[in-house]
C-alpha cells in the first residue's frame, strides 16, 4: 500500500492511511475544516477561523506547541496537538503531551487518529522528549494500548469557575 508521508520542515515523521497527509497545521486550514473538526471534541462556535489564525500565529512564537493535522482531499479531517514541556527533574528533560486527538465524524475507522498520535510521539521523539503521556476516557484505553501507551497513575481534573479565554491580538 502507497502512504503519504508526515511533513515536518520537509522531514518524514510517519505515514498515513492511503489518500491522507499528516503535517502541522497551518493557517489556511481554519478555512479547510479544522475548527469543525475540532467540533467533533467541544463546540467551537464561538471560534472564527480569523481568531483560530491569530492564535496559530501567537504559538509559533511560543512554541512549545505542535498542532498535526490529518488532510483528506484538501479538508481537514483529524487533529491532535503535542505541547513539549520543559522539566527541571530528570536533567532538564522534556516531556511530550498529546492532547485532543480528534478525528471527524464520517472518517472514523480509516487508520487517521492511531496515526495522528504515532506522528505526535515521532514528532516528540524528534524534539528529545524522554516520554510521552495522554489523558484518555476509559472506552479508549484498549486504542491507545494498541500503539504502546500504557496505563501509568491516574487523571484527575478540577473545573475552575472562569470560562473559556477569547483571544485578542
Amino acid at each position: 500500500m502507497h502512504h503519504t508521508a508526515m511533513k515536518r520542515n520537509g522531514s518524514k515523521l510517519d505515514s498515513a492511511p492511503e489518500g491522507n497527509e499528516i503535517r502541522e497545521l497551518k493557517l489556511s486550514d481554519f478555512d479547510d475544516g479544522f475548527l469543525a473538526t475540532l467540533g467533533n471534541l467541544s463546540s467551537t462556535d464561538e471560534l472564527s477561523p480569523e481568531e483560530g489564525r491569530k492564535i496559530l500565529k501567537r504559538l509559533g512564537r511560543t512554541s512549545p506547541y505542535h498542532v498535526l493535522v490529518a488532510v483528506t482531499g484538501g479538508q481537514v479531517v483529524g487533529a491532535t496537538t503535542l505541547l513539549v514541556e520543559q522539566k527541571f527533574i530528570h536533567n532538564g528533560g522534556l516531556v511530550g503531551h498529546i492532547e485532543d486527538v480528534t478525528v471527524r465524524k464520517g472518517y472514523e475507522g480509516r487508520g487517521l487518529g492511531g496515526s495522528l498520535v504515532t506522528a505526535a510521539v515521532r514528532l516528540a521523539e524528534e524534539l528529545g522528549c524522554y516520554k510521552v503521556i495522554l489523558d484518555c476516557k476509559e472506552g479508549l484505553v484498549g486504542f491507545y494500548e494498541g500503539l504502546g501507551f500504557r496505563k501509568h497513575d491516574v487523571g484527575m481534573r478540577r473545573d475552575l469557575k472562569q470560562g473559556p479565554v477569547r483571544i485578542r491580538s
